[in-house]
Order: C-alpha cells, then structure tokens, then sequence
C-alpha cells in the first residue's frame, strides 16, 4: 500500500478529493495527510494536517497535488525539502475513468516512450501528466514515411534534421516547419518557429527508453496496416476504421455511428486519448500493448 500525502487544500482539492478518497477505499494507497502553504487546518475530511516544515519525507511515497494551476510550484517546493520529481503526481489523474493507482505507478516508473504518426502520443502524455519521452510530439507523418521510419527507428533517430520548407496550418493560421530525416518528412504543425523544433525533438530523443517503446499507429490503408502488424515491435497499435484480424489493428467502432462520418479520422482518434469519446483503458494499452475496449464492454 502507497503512502500519499494530499498537497494543497484550495478549489482543486474539492474537486478531487473523492476520487482519491476511493483509492484508499480500494486498498491501494493510505493517505498519511494534507498540507498547504496556508495553515488553516487542523483536520480536513478526517486526515490530519500536517505544516510544511513538519513533513517526514522517509515516511511518504508520493506526494498528490490537487492544485492544477499551481503544480509546477507546489512541485519546486516538494522537491526543495527532499522529495525526488519521480514521487510528485498531479491529483487529475485520479479522475481518469477506471484508474487504479498502483497500474498508473507502474506506468509513471516505467517511462514508456510513445512512438506514433500524429499527435495521440503528446496527448496521451499530457491526459496521463507524464513527462514527453518521446520526440514525436505535436506533429504527424505520412503512412508510408512513417513506415520507412519504422523499420529503422534508431538509425532514423540518429541523424540531425534537415530543414525542407514552411507548410501552412489553416486550422492554427500559421506556417510550420517541414524537416527531412534523410528520407523521410517530419510535418511540426504545431510549431511556427524552425528553433523551437530543433530543441524540443533533440531533448526528447534523448528521453527516448529503448527498452519500452509504444508503437501507435492510424490508418485508413488496409495495405499499410498489414505492413505495420509485421513490424517487429512488442508493444504495437494501428487504429483503423475498419474491422481487421491482424493482432495489432484497433478498429474504432464508433466511426460506424452516422453523426461522426464528417469528423476526419485522424481526429476521432485523437478525441478518444482526451475524453471526448470513449474506448479503450489508455493505461492498460500503454502498459501492456493489447488492443483492449474495455470502455466500451
């Protein structure tokens, strides 16, 4: 059993507090107490407050902060009295649905890097509050580059980008930056400034854990999944519009329904990772790498 401490005791706290409260009524952590910068407390729904200055950090585990706006903050200060960033965990992932807090610790250690062909992965990480460790953020491949990519990660991983041209996002009204890796185009729809992208992608290559990669997909190519299910990956998962034996091939079902034909694909699988429509467990998927539904069961 996980030994937590609840920092912060504002408007965030109300919010979550039941959702971590029913976590201790599972039997997966104990909540040792609270604290906040203001001391206005000496109990609060039964757990005992306990001042800053009087927090024994050899007997907590992990630090919950319940403040969203205030995290990176309440972080810095946890971190100057001892605690290590690997125990701090924002109190909003108690509310993801089906959340189990010794499944999700499991996932937080094990610094899974999410390789994928569109913006799921940053979105998985930022729904899951866990550090990128992967470059492959806020930007998308083609089918058969990202293929190519693939079926020689590190080798494609190893060379230094190369600036192609500027491409237009009409959705965000500005020009981003298309880069080759030899042979292969990287499209940062998400970024206006060439800078920006050559420091983030270089940081986050170094993150990358070679020893737990999720490998995402989607595709509306029958042809190009069955290229993807023979790719020697552990961990695999192509999202698809259709229904498909290949092991790998997560057929999103709800694409069938008449009122979602005028949304792209690419966006109704992104919509799945934040919540606007339900599946799949997102931690189940990224621990284990199995096609599940189990959200929609």
């Amino acid at each position: 059993m996980y030994r937590i401490l609840i920092w912060g005791c504002g408007l965030f706290y109300g919010r979550y507090i039941n959702a971590i409260k029913y976590q201790e009524i599972s039997g997966s952590i104990k909540i040792i107490g609270v604290t906040d910068q203001n001391s206005l407390y000496t109990k609060l729904d039964g757990y005992s407050f306990i001042n800053i200055s009087e927090i024994d950090i050899n007997m907590i585990d992990y630090v919950v902060v319940t403040s969203d706006r205030y995290f990176v903050e309440i972080s810095m200060e946890a971190k100057r009295i001892g605690f290590v960033e690997e125990s701090i965990i924002s109190a909003s992932v108690f509310s993801i649905p089906g959340f189990c807090f010794k499944n999700y610790v499991e996932l937080f250690h094990s610094k899974v890097s999410i390789i994928a062909n569109n913006c799921w992965g940053g979105c998985a990480y930022h729904e899951l509050r866990m550090k990128f460790g992967s470059p492959f953020i806020n930007m998308f491949e083609r089918d058969l580059d990202y293929i190519k990519l693939l079926k020689n990660l590190k080798y494609y991983l190893s060379l230094q980008l190369k600036f192609k041209k500027y491409a237009y996002n009409d959705e965000l009204k500005i020009n981003y930056p298309v880069c080759m890796l030899d042979d292969v185009e990287l499209y940062f729809n998400h970024y206006s400034s060439l800078e920006d992208v050559e420091r983030k992608w270089y940081e986050r290559v170094n993150r990358i854990n070679w020893d737990n990669l999720f490998i995402m997909m989607f595709t509306e190519d029958e042809k190009v999944l069955e290229i993807f299910d023979s790719l020697d990956y552990s961990k695999k998962v192509c999202f698809v519009p259709f229904k498909s034996d290949y092991q790998s091939a997560f057929f999103m079902q709800i694409v069938k329904n008449k009122e979602m034909y005028n949304i792209p694909f690419y966006d109704v699988v992104n919509k799945t990772v934040k919540g606007f429509f339900y599946d799949y467990d997102l931690i189940k998927l990224l621990s284990i790498g199995v096609v599940n539904h189990d959200r929609i069961r």
